[in-house]
């Protein structure tokens, strides 16, 4: 059996060397571990061919070097459909912002961790999803909890903000009219005082990250108010004309904010699709990202019509397979394409180039009878299609298929830390490792998701099924050293918790029985105190005049001369 490929993209020796000896220390894994860094954006996009086609298990995306242009490597492998399984794991380090933990997230990776000495959840994780039989139990003291409900957030992006809401792309199944409370940057900014939304609407087409769905949240700028029992009518009244003053301010606030940054707001551009095996886009060019179009590159249709909903192109370079029964790229595909294009997608009014291909242009439309079609015996060259797009968005513009900017929403670049969003949810924990946790929750979360969660430390969760129904497995990622140990502290403290509170318990009891035998005692001294006070009162003096005395003598008259 041929050893598992891994990867690891980034300039740390040490780093790479530890990793190396500690799945050996931990896992049975037969692994061929490879290092590789690149620091020219090109050669890094440029990964990705080796990815596709050597066809790793894992890979490493270090980000604490040229950052921007790894998380772009991230998504191009999380958004493109590849014919092997691969866990990706991005790394980062202690000068890394905050913000790249919940963005190297939102890429797709399934694991973050922190460079650092604490390296066993690194290999656990890992192992778990590629060959868990292969890894031992951790070993580590399970925990037993009762009732912990915790928030955890749910890393999404936001496309745009308008004065209403925003536009944002998640994995986690929303409906419309569902509420949620979310935190987002305008929160953070003390422009939007509530976390509370509503879903006006979700889509799964016309998306621009690797997420499965769309949705449109409305603020509702304050929390719902709700009088409490017995509250009288004029303070009720009171209090909803305070929150309609509030909300007033807050949408003032935002529109305000809206008109100062829609100068600096992502125009709305074509949209290129290359359906391209070879993956000349990422053949040491600029990164895709940094053209002036959006610009998608996939090796070969899995499911055609879902992914012409996904991103809904403009533009189609379509490069052709040599005739076999393997090309997937095919006349035939190519047939499939066109029809939909005519009859689901003319609103599009999309063109299509064919490279690869001997039959004239002529011949192709009429094959086709699709005329916005194209041929070329070239290969896909990066340059010709770029002017090409050039020159058909502005015959899509004429044809008001791109429009101007859309007035009143500001869109934001990817890198732009007001994208990040998360919507908040709660798990009741019902064990809880240093390593892994056990929980239940009212929401169906997909496979995989990354759950944020501020306690009992800072950390995320990769959910993953378990043996028992309605019960998710959690993998801890996204701790440092201080982290770890804290955590490490917590779960010890919860074996303590049924003895602290039995001593507790105990000592209050005590403390009852020396109250009541204290009040005993006052009572008894009280009792003493006021019979004391009784015995010492002065007893009442008889009267000399009183002549009904029998026992005294009579005064004899005093004798003269």
């Amino acid at each position: 059996m041929a050893n598992l490929l891994f990867y690891y993209f980034g300039d740390d020796e040490a780093y790479f060397k530890t990793l190396q000896s500690e799945f050996k220390r931990h896992t049975r894994l037969a692994i061929d571990f490879k290092k590789i860094y690149e620091s020219d954006e090109s050669k890094i996009q440029s990964l990705f061919i080796k990815i596709f086609n050597n066809h790793p298990a894992c890979v490493f995306l270090d980000f604490s070097k040229n950052t921007q242009d790894y998380l772009h490597l991230a998504r191009l492998i999380s958004r493109t459909p590849l014919e092997h399984k691969i866990v990706m794991v991005g790394l980062v380090d202690y000068l890394s912002p905050p913000e790249l933990m919940i963005e190297s997230n939102s890429t797709g990776v399934n694991f973050t961790h922190i460079k650092s000495a604490e390296t066993y959840d690194v290999i656990f994780d890992v192992a778990r999803l590629i060959s868990p039989q292969e890894m031992s139990e951790h070993g580590f003291a399970m925990a037993q909890l009762k009732n912990e409900n915790l928030e955890v957030g749910i890393p999404c992006k936001v496309g745009y903000i308008h004065e209403s809401g925003i536009h944002i792309e998640t994995d986690h199944p929303l409906k419309k009219g569902d509420r949620h409370r979310i935190n987002h940057f305008w929160l953070n900014r003390k422009l939007i005082p509530s976390k509370e939304v509503v879903v006006s609407a979700t889509s799964q087409i016309n998306l621009f990250y690797q997420f499965k769905q769309s949705a449109d949240l409305d603020f509702q700028f304050m929390d719902e108010f709700i009088p409490a029992e017995g509250m009288d009518g004029q303070t009720i009244k009171e209090k909803n004309d305070e929150r309609t003053e509030n909300i007033r301010h807050a949408k003032k606030q935002l529109e305000k904010w809206i008109v100062d940054n829609e100068t600096r707001s992502e125009s709305k551009k074509a949209k290129v699709l290359i359906v391209d095996p070879d993956f000349h886009f990422f053949q040491n060019q600029a990164r895709t990202d940094k053209h002036p179009y959006v610009i998608r590159c996939i090796p070969f249709f899995n499911d055609l019509e879902e992914e012409l909903n996904r991103l809904r192109p403009q533009v189609i370079a379509f490069s052709m397979d040599k005739e076999g029964p393997t090309a997937r790229n095919s006349l035939q595909m190519l047939s499939k394409l066109s029809e939909l294009l005519k009859t689901k997608f003319k609103d599009l009014h999309t063109f299509l180039i064919v490279f690869n291909t001997k039959t004239p242009s002529k011949q192709l439309q009429d094959d086709l009878q699709f005329p916005q079609s194209m041929a070329s015996d070239a290969e896909v060259s990066v340059d010709v299609l770029v002017r090409m797009a050039d020159i058909f968005e502005k015959k899509l513009a004429k044809l008001k298929v791109i429009g101007e900017p859309e007035g009143g929403k500001v869109f934001l670049k990817k890198s732009n830390s007001s994208s990040l969003c998360e919507i908040l949810l709660s798990i009741n924990v019902k064990k809880m490792s240093e390593t892994d946790p056990i929980f239940t929750s009212d929401h169906n979360f997909p496979i995989g998701t990354n759950l944020h969660l501020s306690s009992p430390v800072d950390m995320y969760i990769n959910v993953q099924p378990t043996k028992n129904n309605g019960e998710f497995h959690g993998l801890i990622h996204c701790l440092g050293e201080v982290q770890k140990k804290d955590l490490r502290r917590y779960v010890n403290s919860v074996f303590f918790r049924d003895h602290d509170a039995q001593i507790q318990a105990e000592g209050d009891e005590f403390k009852k029985l020396n109250e009541a035998k204290l009040i005993e005692k006052n009572e008894a001294i009280k009792k003493e105190n006021e019979a004391l006070a009784e015995s010492e009162k002065p007893e009442e003096k008889v009267s000399t005049t009183d002549t009904k005395d029998t026992n005294l003598a009579p005064i004899e008259p005093k004798k003269t001369g």
